[in-house]
């Protein structure tokens, strides 16, 4: 029954790859066969127990995480209702074995961590960065902070085919546990949803629905996604209500705030978007970031602008600075921290050719 919960939730989370044991030989037997990324164990099973399983895997060091062995393999402990108490709050004690809904999201998020702590993972994305600069000769710089020790904020670049290159950045409602949880859960479906470049639209439309079967009632995410076609020298976008975007190009070198208006992701079952289209040339620069830029110390009465952010990032600030380099730091100057919520800044820039 603990089993099928958990694989219930951890479904729910956007992992499909799970297997299961009856007691702790079978794991054992499991855990050699299949070398899974992170294994969870209830403290009391037939035959061995968890503390059991756990000590002899410790006491293997062929038992490492098959993607990153420079570390061990992640075994968070969890513990059936009988043995829930105020010093293991785990799962409660009513007869219907139902989760507490604290422990549920404790735990997935620290099983979402384990999975985005591994090597693998942070090299996976630094790779499609490095690929993205080395393929396209995109450079790309970025700032991302939490107010918290879990983050609701999350960005990314990513190579398509030959000619374009992906990206986008999403802030989840709140921040700390559940909107940590929220942004591997769109993770997990992004990866789980295949790609349609040519059809933006119906692909985003599908991660919204499925975002709003697995958010609770309430939570959503802003975002901007979409793709830069070198061969096209353009760009083609999805707005869910994000910020808005600042465009600097050659044709407009005074910069210009892109259109961002669009229904959350995860808000309603039936979201449609609208892909738009802008010129993306050598020599052009595509400023996104979160809310956090405008909403401190607090959404009335921001100190940074649409106006502050356009001198920034244009040379009216400092002619010769990096543009990021100087929104980033005249924010730092202006806000005291810490700040309220996540902060994420990414800047795209197609340098000119003959351009390093």
């Amino acid at each position: 029954m603990v089993r099928e919960l958990l694989k219930f939730y951890l479904q729910s989370g956007g992992y499909q790859n799970l297997l299961f044991a009856g007691d702790g030989d079978e794991a054992l037997d499991v855990i050699t066969t299949e070398e899974p990324d992170l294994v969870v164990l209830d403290l009391q099973m037939p035959r061995m127990g968890g503390p059991e399983v756990c000590q002899t895997l410790r006491a293997d060091p062929s038992f490492r995480c098959s993607r990153c062995l420079s570390r061990r393999l992640p075994i968070p402990q969890r513990t059936g209702p009988k043995f829930s108490g105020p010093a293991q709050p785990t799962w409660s004690a009513s007869r219907s074995m139902t989760p507490n809904y604290w422990s549920v999201s404790v735990f997935i998020c620290r099983t979402a961590t384990c999975c985005a702590s591994f090597p693998h993972y942070r090299e996976s994305m630094e790779r499609d960065l490095k690929a993205s600069n080395e393929k396209y000769g995109i450079e790309i710089r970025s700032h991302f902070e939490t107010c918290d020790a879990l983050g609701g904020d999350m960005w990314n670049a990513w190579p398509i085919d030959e000619n374009r290159m992906g990206f986008h950045i999403i802030d989840f409602t709140g921040h700390g546990v559940v909107a940590s949880l929220n942004t591997f859960r769109f993770q997990s479906l992004v990866a789980a949803t295949r790609f349609d470049g040519n059809d933006q639209e119906a692909y985003i439309a599908k991660i919204s629905r499925r975002l709003h079967s697995m958010l609770p009632t309430g939570q959503f995410a802003t975002a901007i996604g979409g793709y830069i076609d070198m061969r096209e020298n353009v760009m083609r976008y999805i707005a869910a209500a994000g910020p808005k975007p600042f465009l600097i190009s050659p044709e407009t070198p005074d910069g210009m705030f892109l259109p961002s208006d669009g229904r959350p992701l995860g808000m309603t079952a039936d979201s449609q978007y609208e892909e738009r289209e802008v010129a993306f040339p050598p020599g052009s620069s595509l400023f996104m970031y979160s809310d956090a830029l405008t909403g401190a110390p607090d959404m009335v009465n921001p100190v940074y602008d649409e106006d502050r952010k356009q001198l920034a990032l244009t040379g009216g600030l400092d002619e010769a600075g990096h543009p990021f380099d100087v929104i980033h730091a005249d924010f730092c100057d202006r806000v005291e921290g810490p700040l309220d919520d996540d902060q994420t800044m990414v800047m795209l820039s197609r340098p000119t050719q003959g351009e390093d």
